[in-house]
């Protein structure tokens, strides 16, 4: 399996505080099948310079081939779309998802719909494709569920975190990424895995609770065939309404 979403990098934003950690995270990964990770931290939020990404993502990678752990890293980041994200991709100084043209983004927790909206169709101007990370915990997709159907009808791939559907982050976000699984607009899910303890790169839980509703070839299209398809700069499949199962609870 694929985790697209993962903070795993050391040092480097407010995910995995040493390298050990990382290795931590990187066996837990291993233990529950993900053994393909983007290493997508914090962008353009966090002080550190793309020289200093790249020390720490062959350092840990290097790491994990010495202890022999079979996971294999790839590089991307979190982007924060705000007004400056334009021009440094336009600088080169944010990364896409393993140097192909998907753009893995984030917004305030409370950004208005029309915000997000606009920053994303200037961004799919570059002809980038959106990876929309975890609209299921944006209070404007909370409030008006519609805004999540029309960036998936506008080309936006839509993110879900694996332990929003367990509740992790509340009850809104437990409601909203059952939605809209059910209603098959969610192109991904993935950990956004920050350590080892609390936020884990695990999805041994929700694959057992997915497997409760749906059937295999979805709960692979999710967790395998769509993130290596985005890996490789590939057209996403999609989770087609009439081939999901009525989502009992």
């Amino acid at each position: 399996m694929v985790d697209i979403h993962t903070h795993i990098l050391p040092g480097l934003d407010d995910g995995s505080r040493s390298l050990e950690e990382s290795v931590d995270m990187a066996v837990i990964a291993a233990e529950n099948g993900l053994n393909h990770i983007v290493a997508s931290s914090h962008g353009n939020c966090f002080p550190y310079s793309m020289e200093e990404y790249w020390e720490q993502f062959r350092n840990l990678q290097s790491e994990l081939r010495n202890r022999q752990i079979p996971v294999t890293l790839y590089p991307g980041m979190e982007i924060y779309l705000d007004e400056d994200a334009q021009e440094l991709l336009e600088k080169q100084e944010l990364l896409s998802i393993n140097n192909t043209r998907n753009l893995l983004v984030e917004f305030p927790m409370e950004e208005e719909s029309q915000n997000i909206c606009r920053r994303i169709a200037e961004i799919q101007k570059m002809e980038y494709t959106i990876i929309l990370a975890h609209p299921e915990r944006y209070v404007s997709v909370q409030r008006e569920p519609e805004l999540a159907y029309y960036l998936e009808e506008e080309g936006c791939v839509l993110q879900i975190n694996a332990e929003s559907l367990l509740g992790k982050f509340g009850t809104a976000e437990k409601r909203v990424s059952r939605q809209m699984l059910r209603d098959g607009i969610v192109g991904v899910i993935a950990t956004d895995a920050h350590d080892s303890v609390y936020r884990k790169p695990s999805v041994r839980r929700v694959r057992e609770h997915l497997s409760k509703y749906y059937p295999s070839q979805l709960i692979h299209l999710w967790l395998s065939e769509n993130p290596s398809r985005i890996l490789k700069g590939y057209p996403i499949l999609d989770a087609k309404r009439d081939r999901i199962k009525e989502y009992k609870e």
